[in-house]
């Protein structure tokens, strides 16, 4: 079967030309973006997401269009979008962990901003609305991967990482004056 007849029967809804795409280009596209994110579970979220995009979009496809290259740059994409989210994450969470660490050694003054930091986040966190808060909570204090969260909370992965970056956008805007102070006290 030729791939631009493959396009047009998913364009049409057929689950089966979906499935066969999925076999024939998934192993690929993982090795792909492994060389990206370096984490084969989070890799092959990512290309299960480029999968379910795919699908969910499939009346947009062009079948004079080749979808290999469309199914790389997307997966390249959605990678740079992981790595560029675990930066910012990492940042904050870096800034965080460095001021809790410091317990004994923070002076008074210190001390109160850590505290005051502690009552901060625990205000924002009670601030987030009920779905975003539990996936939040689920991620941070239980340390669990966006595709374990997903399939305990009978969602997509695509919705935990959307109440994640809501999550952590609300924490960025709600502490960027905190954190220019802990990274002023750091320095």
């Amino acid at each position: 079967m030729g791939e631009k007849n493959l396009i047009i029967r998913l364009k049409n809804g057929d689950e089966q030309a979906f499935e066969l795409l999925y076999r024939k280009y998934f192993r690929r596209l993982c090795a792909f973006a492994n060389k990206y994110l370096h984490d084969y579970d989070v890799t092959q979220e990512v290309v299960q997401e480029v999968f379910y995009t795919i699908w969910e979009k499939r009346e947009h496809l062009d079948s004079n269009k080749e979808i290999l290259p469309f199914l790389f740059q997307s997966t390249k994409n959605r990678s740079l979008h992981i790595l560029e989210h675990q930066k910012v994450e990492d940042k904050y969470q870096q800034v965080i962990q460095y001021a809790y660490s410091q317990g004994d050694f923070f002076d008074v003054q210190d001390s109160l901003l850590a505290k005051e930091l502690e009552a901060k986040l625990g205000e924002i966190i009670e601030s987030l609305p009920e779905k975003c808060r539990k996936i939040f909570l689920l991620s941070r204090q239980e340390g669990k991967k966006y595709k374990d969260i997903a399939e305990e909370l009978n969602i997509s992965v695509k919705t935990v990482e959307t109440q994640m970056s809501r999550a952590l956008k609300v924490f960025r805007e709600e502490l960027k004056d905190y954190l220019s102070i802990v990274l002023f006290a750091i320095i």
